[in-house]
């Protein structure tokens, strides 16, 4: 009888049976099931998140589209979040009529950075043109994180002609946001009512872009759980209302 106990000798070779072979392609072997064992968790997780999203596009009155192999970029605008690297598609789309918006996650991979993904949602305002427009939120990450990242917008920012506009009077909402636009400081005042201002200051988190009739909002790097997709459109419908003054 042959038996199969795995032991390492002295000179790093194990004996599998009445073979030997390396001890590394052993690890290898381990490291490869470990790997095939997160894929098939992600594409389950995955699988889930799309029944629970389809199920709460139901009961809430959208459309569910399911993914879109389209990119964003191409479908809407040029928006900065499409324009920073390899494109990415629109999954899990939900779509409502009145008004006109889309919720969809999107991911994108920057080289040498991560994977980001995040839900968002893109209304569509007939009757605005608005001028390029960027609200980012104020994130603190390490710089050797997001370096590729933070890279690609400012690529983005030259490329749009975004510039940075000096928010200094108002300096709670310079502390959570900054803004980028072709807009100088009193434009701006302008283009972003006080009352949507204040919302910001007491909701620190948003990414808001503006771009002709389109207006973008996400949470960098999150994902909408369903069961809180209520709680989430509640929220954008409100900046929605603020911003659309």
């Amino acid at each position: 009888m042959i038996s199969f106990a795995i032991l390492e000798d002295q000179t790093g070779w194990t004996v599998w049976g009445r073979e030997w072979i390396p001890f590394f392609s052993i690890h290898h072997y381990k490291h490869t099931c470990a790997y095939i064992l997160l894929l098939l968790m992600a594409f389950f997780q995955k699988s889930r998140r799309t029944k629970k999203l389809m199920h709460s596009a139901m009961l809430h009155g959208f459309t569910f589209e399911g993914n879109i192999d389209v990119t964003p970029k191409d479908k809407f605008a040029p928006l900065r979040l499409f324009s920073l690297q390899s494109p990415g598609t629109m999954k899990n789309v939900l779509k409502c009529s009145r008004p006109p918006f889309w919720v969809f996650d999107y991911e994108y991979f920057i080289h040498r950075d991560q994977d980001v993904g995040q839900t968002v949602v893109l209304f569509e305002m007939n009757k605005t043109k608005w001028p390029p427009l960027v609200i980012e939120s104020r994130k603190r990450e390490r710089f050797t994180v997001a370096a590729m990242r933070l890279l690609t917008q400012k690529v983005a920012n030259w490329q749009l002609r975004y510039k940075e506009v000096d928010i200094s009077f108002n300096p709670k909402f310079s502390k959570h946001y900054r803004i980028f636009c072709d807009k100088d400081r009193e434009g701006l005042k302008d283009l972003i009512a006080t009352p949507a201002l204040d919302f910001f200051c007491q909701n620190p988190g948003w990414n808001v872009e503006a771009l002709n009739q389109w207006l973008l909002m996400y949470r960098h790097g999150k994902y909408v759980k369903p069961k809180e997709l209520n709680t989430f459109i509640n929220s954008v419908l409100v900046i929605y209302e603020l911003m659309k003054r």
